[in-house]
């Protein structure tokens, strides 16, 4: 008797699962807060920017839609994507005899809108108009011009005639909190000039930025990992006084699941027949890839340490691109296991003035077009504005105060506003025993976890209403109800209604209590599975 490979997965899935509720069921865990010790104001790097598609997709109105709402619900400051430059925007053009041109009607469109959010700009300086490129290599499906400026002096004047265009519309007052980056990811695939091509191209950069005002922001080099780049331009800029003010860098919670030689002998698995193919397609090999639970802390904490060992060590340290996984078509971002992975990795790290998440919308165009209303996108919310678990990490974390609390369980923040404490919680469990492609385009239930015990104590006397939110497992869960539903080719209106009200994130439960003297400890029990997020809301009437 033969048995497969997907029904070994199902018993071993089956049988974690089972030993998993075992050991749960006697597992109790008390986290204690005290309103009354307070750790500090909660730092909001996580929440300060996120990503978004390149720039021409701000001009669709379903674009905008989901980026208003993430702006409001989950509190992002900062908006960060590319294009700016590419032809598709129009900016610059020449006329026969070489001169530029430049027309700003679609760049006005998207930073009106931007600035009508509440957001501000992480203006990324790319990529190259083919007008000023100086080759033809183009990457994504966009076909957008990775080459190095024919001529740097034409370069210099179209950043600067962009800062000033900025500075015309906005005011300076306005334009100095933004952040101007040079490139993405110019050690990677992304740029076909090697590191001194791009010190050159940042010198030019930085130059044309500060010659507007000196009160600018200006930085890079937005690394893909290699932070030998990050030494050599700071080196670079201190020994010849360029200005730099701020270093990026990019990372992801991602690692390989098989070793490359057996990957690159395997037959071409199922998933590739739901992925469409374009040209010239990505350079990179895609689909070997599983969540890393370990994965970006190491990678900022090294980055930080080697600003902080140069010769600029007060430099802001931006992390200006991170994810769970960098792989398209890629189910992990729609999974239910994703928001309680995102706190995990954001609760690990530390340092830095942002932690920008790639991205908010699945509008995002880089492998072309999606082909199905969940595919796997980088997306915190659908094609539709169907919030995805994903979301709600970011969304709870907002609802946070302002100061926090000291909370010794490590997988909580607790913090506190004017009326009330909230409490955010969860469980980071990843048994994950295939790639990402697989393992999370299934529908695979959690094991419990056990019970949360909260024990608070400084509470002020009076009655509080206590509001319980979570996602996880068909909690907020629009997937795996997604996974479950017919349709042929797309979802009806009905069932994109019905989706968003899946994902509605009303109160799971609802107390009212009352505290007789601030010497009393109230008990709070939730029973928790894997991979579940718990925000209790403790507001008082």
């Amino acid at each position: 008797m033969t048995i497969s490979h997907k029904t070994v997965r199902t018993l071993i899935l089956l049988l974690s699962a089972v030993c998993s509720a075992q050991v749960a069921l006697s597992q109790v865990n008390d986290v204690t807060v005290d309103a009354a010790h307070e750790k500090g104001r909660l730092d909001r790097f996580s929440n300060r920017c996120v990503g978004a598609g390149r720039a021409y997709t701000f001009l669709r109105s379903d674009h905008q839609h989901h980026i208003a709402m993430a702006a409001e619900e989950c509190g992002f400051r900062y908006l960060r994507f590319h294009g700016l430059f590419q032809d598709d925007m129009g900016v610059y053009r020449e006329n026969r005899y070489g001169e530029p041109f430049y027309s700003w009607q679609y760049v006005d469109a998207v930073y009106d809108f931007i600035l009508d959010t509440g957001m501000r700009p992480i203006v990324v300086l790319d990529f190259m108009p083919s007008a000023l490129a100086s080759g033809d290599s183009t990457i994504y499906w966009e076909k957008a011009n990775i080459t190095p400026p024919a001529d740097y002096g034409k370069w210099y004047g179209l950043v600067k005639a962009t800062v000033d265009h900025f500075v015309e519309r906005y005011g300076l007052d306005e334009v100095k909190e933004w952040y101007f980056e040079v490139w993405n990811e110019p050690d990677g695939y992304f740029f076909t000039g090697d590191r001194e091509e791009y010190l050159k191209l940042y010198d030019a950069s930085a130059k044309a930025v500060k010659e507007v005002s000196a009160e600018l922001k200006v930085g890079g080099p937005a690394i893909a990992g290699d932070r030998s780049w990050i030494s050599a331009l700071i080196e670079h800029c201190s020994g010849l006084d360029i200005p730099l003010d701020f270093i990026s860098t990019h990372t992801y919670s991602t690692r390989g699941f098989y070793p490359d030689s057996v990957y690159a002998s395997m037959p071409d698995p199922e998933y590739l027949e739901r992925i469409p193919v374009w040209d010239p397609g990505t350079p990179w090999q895609m689909g070997n890839v599983a969540y890393d639970p370990e994965g970006i802390a190491g990678s900022i904490e090294a980055s930080v340490e080697t600003v902080r060992k140069s010769s600029m060590p007060d430099l802001e340290v931006c992390v200006t691109e991170w994810g769970l996984t960098w792989d398209y078509w890629d189910p992990l971002r729609d999974s239910y296991q994703a928001a309680s992975y995102i706190l995990d990795r954001i609760k690990s790290t530390g340092g830095i003035s942002m932690l920008s998440y790639c991205e908010v919308s699945d509008v995002f165009e880089e492998d072309g077009p999606p082909t199905a209303d969940f595919h796997g996108g980088f997306g915190l919310v659908n094609l539709q504005g169907i919030r995805k678990p994903a979301y709600f990490a970011y969304r709870y974390l907002n609802r946070l105060g302002d100061t926090e609390l000291e909370c010794t369980y490590p997988d909580a923040i607790a913090a506190k506003d004017s009326t009330g404490i909230q409490i955010l919680i969860w469980d980071d469990s990843c048994r994950q025993d295939d790639i990402n492609k697989i393992y999370y385009a299934a529908d695979t239930p959690p094991g419990d976890a056990g019970q949360i015990r909260l024990l608070i104590s400084g509470l002020r006397k009076g009655r509080y209403t206590v509001k319980l939110y979570g996602v996880g497992y068909r909690m907020n869960d629009a997937y795996t109800e997604y996974l479950g539903m017919a349709y042929n080719g797309s979802l009806s209106r009905e069932q994109v209604e019905h989706l968003k009200s899946v994902s509605a994130d009303r109160p799971l439960r609802t107390d009212r209590i009352r505290i007789g003297d601030s010497g009393d400890i109230y008990e709070y029990v939730i029973d928790i599975r894997e991979n579940d997020v718990y925000l209790v809301d403790i507001d008082r009437q």
